[in-house]
């Protein structure tokens, strides 16, 4: 039961550390492709921003070159009509890219010149670019803060005029809004995309989508985009609050910054289209690992619930055994109480009760150590012995040494049977006539893995070549050759019986020999009973 607990605990606490090692690893990959997906949005709006300046500085630069070369078609005196005059201004700005358009005012702010022919401006002194050239800026960059002034969303580049000599009016060159829409779009940074152009006083100068003129000087990051000329950095934009991956580039030639904005949702789409693919992936993945968990749960549930079974099902097993036992030991010991009823000779009742004792002791050992296979054999005939010397009642010194020794229910009574008839005929022919003595019992294992039993007494031995052969002498072979064993006796002024036989033994004897005696306990008993019942016929007939 415990070891079934400590495998289905170890099962869950595996089960469970795998499932928090995928969750760790899963949490690190949603991490890592969070930030690469965050990365690859700042280098994308990096790269963006350095096109965007690429491209208006090549744009400002033109713009600029048209604007000279307006100033000097302006200057220069011509002969014929105004309109050959605006032709010959065509000629100067035709290279400047498709949806440009220029216009030159004098010194009071009249547009004198126009490549739109339906520009209806009174008047533009007003205007914050006409009053920085005229008080001394050559080149300005603004926003169109007029509709008037172009007739699409534009910022201009405006030249003051004043190789003649004193302010003369200015030339402007309007480059349309919609320049930068066609780069975003182009650039492919999504949806919620934008590009700016703002000035380095914080001037916003055009941004696609469009909104009203503002200034970006207050704005946090703006002081870090003067610092550094390029980078990319994640703010709230000030014109619609919206959260964005900013990237920025400022223009080698002209104080001006180039900004491409990227919506959150956009910079992340790569990270939660990965997130979702992996999560389908996984799922299959973590569903096979739950089941797994749980089948083997369940495996071990219903193992428990055997090992449960199989546990009340042994110990009923030890209980009906620990009852036979118990009953055959009652069973032995009213066959000693009738023997005690019998008129029998003292020596022939004595002989049976020992070895019917011998057999008592077997079956209250298993059933009082619950070892229905195998039993410990010295306090088996430590016990033996000290209740063969109370039964004679002579005063004899026995010194017992057994090994700790453990032998099967069958080999233990049949050690039993073979030490009470060595012991027996040591108190009978040893002891008894003098009434005291010293008795040895020794057991060991030897070096050839066999067991060797000493039964030694201090009588006056005997020559076994004279001496009639009892039935304790043949019921000794007997019990030694079951056990496998042989007998050898030393007799010279003291007795001692040393029986040799193997730990285990199987059904291998010979044949002669298996039919010679008694080759079970069964047979033993069986000895005993004709015994029993010859004894009991001669003393009927006495």
């Amino acid at each position: 039961m415990v070891a079934t607990f400590q495998a289905k605990t170890a099962i869950r606490a595996t089960g469970l550390a795998m499932l928090f090692m995928l969750a760790f690893l899963a949490v690190i990959l949603i991490v890592e492709s969070y930030n690469s997906s965050r990365t690859k949005a700042n280098i994308s709006v990096h790269r963006a921003a350095h096109v965007v300046a690429t491209q208006f500085d090549w744009m400002f630069q033109a713009s600029a070159h048209a604007l000279q070369r307006i100033e000097d078609s302006v200057a220069t005196p011509k002969r014929g009509t105004p309109a050959q005059q605006i032709l010959t201004l065509g000629d100067a700005v035709n290279d400047l890219p498709a949806g440009f358009s220029y216009a030159v005012y004098d010194a009071a702010g009249d547009l004198t010149h126009s490549s739109l022919p339906d520009q209806n401006v009174s008047n533009v002194a007003k205007e914050p670019w006409f009053v920085a050239a005229r008080g001394g800026s050559e080149l300005v960059l603004a926003p169109a803060e007029s509709k008037a002034v172009t007739a699409t969303d534009s910022f201009l580049m405006i030249r003051r005029l004043d190789r003649a000599g004193p302010f003369s009016g200015i030339a402007t060159v309007s480059i349309p809004a919609v320049s930068l829409t066609t780069l975003a779009e182009t650039l492919g940074l999504g949806g919620g995309a934008t590009i700016a152009l703002v000035r380095t006083d914080g001037a916003l100068l055009a941004r696609s989508p469009p909104v009203k003129p503002m200034n970006l000087r207050d704005w946090e990051p703006f002081g870090g985009m003067l610092s550094v000329p390029d980078g990319s950095f994640e703010a709230a934009s000030p014109a619609d609050g919206i959260s964005r991956i900013v990237g920025y580039w400022r223009l080698p030639n002209w104080p001006v910054i180039a900004l491409t904005g990227m919506d959150q949702t956009s910079a992340l789409r790569p990270f939660r289209r990965n997130l979702l693919t992996s999560a389908i992936l996984a799922l299959p993945i973590l569903l096979g690992m739950g089941w797994l968990v749980l089948d083997l749960v369940h495996l071990m549930r219903v193992d428990e619930m055997r090992q449960i079974a199989l546990a009340n099902a042994n110990e009923r097993t030890n209980f009906l055994l620990r009852e036979i036992h118990h009953r055959v030991k009652n069973n032995l010991q009213t066959v000693s109480s009738l023997i005690r009823l019998e008129h029998l000779p003292a020596a022939v009742q004595s002989s049976l009760l020992g070895r019917i004792g011998a057999m008592v002791a077997v079956h209250e050992a298993m059933y009082r150590s619950d070892q229905f296979e195998e039993i410990s054999v010295a306090p088996y005939l430590e016990r033996l012995v000290e209740n063969i010397a109370k039964s004679h009642g002579s005063t004899v010194a026995t010194h017992i040494d057994i090994a700790p020794i453990r032998l099967s229910g069958d080999r233990a009574m049949q050690l039993g049977l073979l030490v009470n008839e060595l012991v027996a005929n040591a108190f009978k022919h040893a002891f008894v006539p003098r009434g005291s003595g010293t008795l040895n019992v020794m057991m060991r294992e030897t070096d050839t893995a066999t067991l060797r039993l000493m039964v030694a007494d201090d009588g006056p031995g005997y020559d076994p070549g004279t001496a009639p052969s009892q039935m304790g002498s043949r019921l000794v072979d007997a019990f030694a050759s079951q056990l496998g064993g042989t007998v050898s006796i030393d007799s010279r002024n003291a007795t001692t019986v040393t029986v040799e036989f193997p730990r285990d033994y199987g059904n291998d004897l010979p044949a002669p020999q298996r039919s010679a005696q008694p080759t079970s306990i069964a047979g033993v008993k069986s000895m005993a009973s004709m015994r029993f019942s010859k004894f009991a016929r001669s003393s009927k007939r006495t």
